[in-house]
């Protein structure tokens, strides 16, 4: 732990303060007074804005990679380790897609811990410093810090440790929670324990955040944490409650249309379905470099690592030939021949299954979406299938395919036919925006890339689900005496 305390004192407080707040000293060791909240109430705000900020910057993850931009780097990295992205040469990203990320000496490893244990550290000291104050605004300020904990927890264990249905009393991580156990090793509790502690944290706040109205997407609201807690629960197969918040998450929010959907949708905030994402702009994105971003990587169409280093994107074949012609998702993938596609003006020729779904018309300064409402209606539909409530599951799926695609008929699977209908259409809603590796490990699902006709590429390989773990980094493991390593 003495690494964390380490990097959340020169990366996360300094990046928080620098960026957000820049008249706000620290103490000598850097940590934040409870004076100098008290001097200025707006302090807390403004170091909750730097948390968020640094959760969409490069160098999030305590790296100079470009690989290190925060949220939406790590949802990129999980999806290309699951059978349904593909990776067309090995840079940057490529060390989740062939599976080097897991070893506790690569460079992602590191960056994943650090992303979030480093917000983590500064969630705990500002909820230690409003914690006298129940005024509106702290209470709407503590709802958002421990909706980010609860994430951040979530986010981890599902790398860090084995599933939850058959692990529970496994290795987890260590909970560090309250700013007198930032400066100890601690071991790691359970797996059990840690999703108690990520299912406190976001109940607490649903409860407090039930009043704030929120002045843009890039802040959770009760909403968002509803949005959050119904991932929690179909992952500790909670069904009831996941489908309950799933359904009360996705009200009123309208789908996306043909348009935004085979368009620029995927890189607009003002997009129908975001329930949660960050607005970025040319201020933002000097934050880090232009070149370490989610477009970058993945918009095939733009000047960055994707488009111009081709370092292209691409959907597995046999997910591709499982979307209906009918259907319109299929437009924003190549299909199985090459094809010429509009590159900066000019026709450009790109391979087959290339991706065209992340379009982004400026210079990588596309808005991070990070859930959309589509996301609800298949943890909805498959919580209340394993309910037993199949008519009802059937009817959830209907309202959203029905939209994608106008032949689709209302299902009449039941059991687990009706369940990997609903993780299919999943899969291809859901593409490229970090949930297939998740859905694998939960449900069991090995990598199979070896399969006549494949196109996968330097990740060409099958494994089995419980090599779906990552390791400890190396720095944590050397600094944290407490601390047992994963098996390799």
């Amino acid at each position: 732990m003495k690494t964390i305390k380490y990097l959340i004192t020169a990366l996360s407080i300094g990046t928080i303060i620098n960026s957000c707040s820049s008249d706000l000293n620290t103490l000598p060791n850097g940590d934040i007074s409870g004076e100098q909240l008290n001097d200025d109430q707006s302090k807390a705000e403004k170091i909750l804005g730097g948390i968020y900020l640094d959760l969409r910057s490069n160098g999030a993850g305590g790296t100079t990679l470009h690989s290190d931009f925060g949220i939406m780097a790590i949802k990129a990295g999980a999806d290309l380790m699951s059978n349904d992205v593909i990776q067309a040469t090995n840079q940057h990203l490529g060390m989740f897609y062939n599976y080097d990320a897991t070893n506790a000496n690569n460079s992602a490893a590191e960056f994943v811990w650090t992303t979030f244990y480093a917000r983590i550290f500064v969630i705990n000291k500002l909820l230690d410093d409003i914690k006298n104050d129940n005024s509106a605004s702290n209470r709407a300020i503590a709802g958002q810090l421990h909706a980010l904990r609860a994430y951040s927890y979530f986010y981890l264990i599902r790398f860090y440790a084995n599933d939850y249905k058959e692990h529970k009393q496994d290795p987890g991580l260590p909970l560090v929670l309250t700013i007198n156990n930032q400066s100890q090793g601690l071991a790691r509790s359970t797996v059990s324990e840690v999703y108690q502690q990520i299912t406190k944290d976001i109940e607490e706040s649903i409860v407090l955040l039930g009043s704030y109205a929120r002045s843009s997407k890039a802040q959770i609201d009760q909403r968002t944490a509803k949005a959050i807690a119904s991932e929690i629960y179909l992952q500790t197969g909670d069904y009831a409650k996941a489908s309950k918040y799933a359904n009360e998450s996705r009200q009123g929010i309208a789908l996306m249309t043909e348009n935004d959907y085979t368009s620029t949708g995927f890189s607009n905030i003002n997009n129908p379905e975001v329930i949660w994402g960050f607005h970025n702009t040319t201020s933002t994105m000097s934050i880090g470099n232009h070149y370490a971003s989610f477009f970058s990587m993945f918009d095939n169409t733009n000047r960055g690592y994707a488009g111009a280093a081709q370092i292209y994107k691409l959907i597995d074949k046999r997910l591709y030939d499982a979307i209906p012609g009918t259907d319109y998702r299929k437009k924003v993938f190549n299909g199985s021949q090459r094809a010429d596609y509009n590159f900066n003006g000019t026709e450009k020729s790109y391979p087959p299954y290339v991706s065209w779904k992340f379009k982004d018309p400026t210079l990588f300064e596309g808005d991070y979406i990070y859930i959309r409402a589509s996301s609800l209606y298949y943890t909805e539909a498959e919580a209340l299938a394993r309910q037993g409530w199949e008519a009802e599951a059937r009817q959830v799926l209907y309202e959203i395919t029905s939209q994608r695609d106008k032949t689709y008929s209302l299902s009449s699977k039941s059991g687990n036919e009706l369940v990997n209908e609903i993780i299919l259409q999943k899969r291809i809603e859901l593409w490229g925006e970090g949930y297939a590796w998740f859905d694998m490990k939960r449900l069991g699902t090995p990598l199979e890339r070896i399969y006549p006709g494949t196109n996968h590429t330097f990740g060409r390989f099958n494994l089995a689900t419980d090599k779906f773990k990552f390791q400890i980094p190396n720095k944590e493991i050397n600094n944290n005496p407490q601390i047992k390593q994963n098996e390799s």
